[in-house]
């Protein structure tokens, strides 16, 4: 079989590729949920004849890819693990306190990575060459490998991209239309929100650029070397930034050229699920709910109140429940709850006899979910997970719990609600329709621009040109400034001609009184 599947491979390249490039990825985050959406970018480089070499804490191992070397660093998952972030970026905590702790917990990440033997050696090798690098634009210490290897750069996002990465190609990024993801607005903005908007960006631009950079430039200046470029310099030479944005849930953006919007880039050909779990979803006839916090968010690491309000609401309900639940044991399991500590999501999702999917709401579950027509409930616990949730429950096809006040008869009564009223999945079946009537997929666009960047070694020409001017004249601060002194000393010289006027005319009036006298 193997065999068959490497002939294959061969035939393809023949017919799919012309040049060969070698090419670089940088993938730090030990989320699978990130990683998903990037495996299928290097997989396709690889079978299209590139050789591709990636840093990733989850390898494909993938023996078939003959093109393609991954360097394991998935030890980075302790440290991820550690930083016990469930409980660390709650929404109590305020949104500056999230991306601080995100940023630390990245720093040290990386540099446990950059000081991993294998990719020392790749950092050393005298010898190496690469036409491109890829990486996920989120951290910058990764961008110094395109210096280090002197070639182009791509940025890439599993999400929408952070203010840095709007700032690096030009993007327009208005605080009160197109705010950063941590900021859990959406729709139309109260005052206050306006104001804590703006705020928010002018305190995030200050810390990124003053703080965040100058750090993860002192270790890329350690690890990889200390003769590079200054870090927000190779950051902003960018060639392209693919966004994983999805328009059904992401508001509209006037994006430049430079910004490639993905979508779905992890959905997969429905597969033959497990016979076990094939055999309880086909006999649920009354019905399934699917139940999964994602894999940043662990079931297991619930609080006990949360736990027993949940378990107390799916007891209730009249459907067999599919829970992701990451332990051998749930305590008082209801006799209508199946747990699994790994559930094959997509597969399920397109079972017909699934009415509900309780989700935390991440952009990859709310992607697979409206790709197979399932209406949702949402359970937001941090980051993107409330705008998201609000945005899917604006759109119709989902209803939003609060987790920090959850009774079991609320979420007894949203899941009834949306498994019984049929206006839920009606619009999740439109939503879907739209959300695959595209010229392209997500992978096509992702390839065909890889290959763009290397044939034309960059894309500096798709820049915004907002890049070579200082800020202050982007915002007409100097604009707005000689328009206030011209008006300033205008009204000025109108002034003094008034008041010469009006001392005139005391004067003459002075003489005229005189002269009658």
């Amino acid at each position: 079989m193997l065999k068959l599947l490497l002939f294959f491979n061969v035939i393809r390249l023949c017919l799919y590729s012309v040049d060969s490039y070698k090419i670089l990825g940088i993938f730090p985050v030990p989320s699978i949920s990130h990683q998903i959406v990037f495996q299928p970018i290097w997989k396709e480089l690889s079978l299209r004849g590139h050789e591709v070499t990636v840093i990733t804490p989850n390898p494909l191992n993938d023996k078939s890819l003959v093109n393609l070397t991954e360097i394991d660093v998935s030890f980075s998952y302790k440290i991820f693990i550690e930083s016990n972030l469930q409980e660390s970026i709650t929404k109590d905590v305020p949104v500056n306190g999230v991306v601080d702790f995100i940023f630390t917990l990245m720093l040290n990440i990386i540099e446990a990575q950059l000081k991993h033997p294998e990719v020392q050696a790749l950092i050393q090798d005298k010898d190496k060459h690469f036409d491109l690098v890829m990486v996920e634009f989120l951290n910058p210490a990764v961008y110094a490998f395109s210096a280090r290897f002197q070639c182009p750069l791509i940025g890439m996002t599993s999400l929408g991209a952070l203010l840095g990465g709007h700032d690096a190609v030009g993007n327009p990024s208005h605080p009160l239309l197109h705010s950063d993801f941590f900021l859990p607005s959406t729709g139309e903005l109260s005052f206050f929100d306006r104001v804590y908007n703006t705020m928010y960006t002018i305190w995030y631009r200050y810390n990124y650029y003053y703080n965040v950079l100058p750090h993860h430039d002192k270790l890329v200046k350690k690890y990889i070397g200390d003769d590079l470029p200054y870090l927000g310099d190779i950051e902003r030479n960018v060639s392209m930034l693919f966004i994983n944005e999805n328009s059904i849930f992401h508001s509209i953006k006037p994006n430049v050229p430079a910004v490639i919007e993905l979508s779905n880039m992890h959905i997969k050909k429905k597969k033959p699920l497990p016979k076990d779990l094939q055999n309880e979803l086909d006999t649920a006839t009354e019905g399934v709910v699917y139940f999964s916090l994602g894999s940043n968010v662990r079931s297991a690491n619930l609080s006990e109140h949360l736990r027993e309000q949940i378990i107390g609401a799916l007891s209730e309900v009249p459907y067999k429940i599919i829970w992701k639940w990451e332990d051998d044991y749930l305590p008082g399991q209801p006799k209508n709850v199946i747990i699994r500590p790994w559930l094959p999501q997509q597969d399920i999702l397109g079972h017909p006899n699934i009415k509900v999917f309780v989700t935390q709401g991440g952009q990859q579950s709310a992607e697979e979910a409206i790709y197979y027509g399932v209406p949702l409930v949402g359970m937001p616990f941090f980051g993107d997970q409330f705008l998201i949730t609000e945005k899917i429950a604006n759109l119709g096809i989902a209803h939003v719990v609060n987790p920090e006040t959850l009774t079991k008869q609320q979420l007894k009564a949203a899941i009834v609600e949306v498994a019984e009223n049929s206006k839920y999945r009606e619009k999740a079946k439109e939503m879907s329709a739209l959300s695959l009537d595209m010229p392209l997929t997500g992978l096509e666009k992702a390839i065909w621009w890889t290959e763009y960047v290397i044939r034309h070694k960059g894309a500096r020409h798709l820049r915004s040109p907002v890049l070579n001017i200082p800020w202050y004249q982007y915002v007409l601060l100097d604009v707005i400034g000689f328009i206030l002194l011209v008006c300033l000393i205008v009204t000025f010289v109108l002034y003094k001609i008034i008041l010469l006027g009006i001392k005139g005319r005391q004067k003459y009036s002075r003489h005229i009184k005189l002269k009658v006298s």
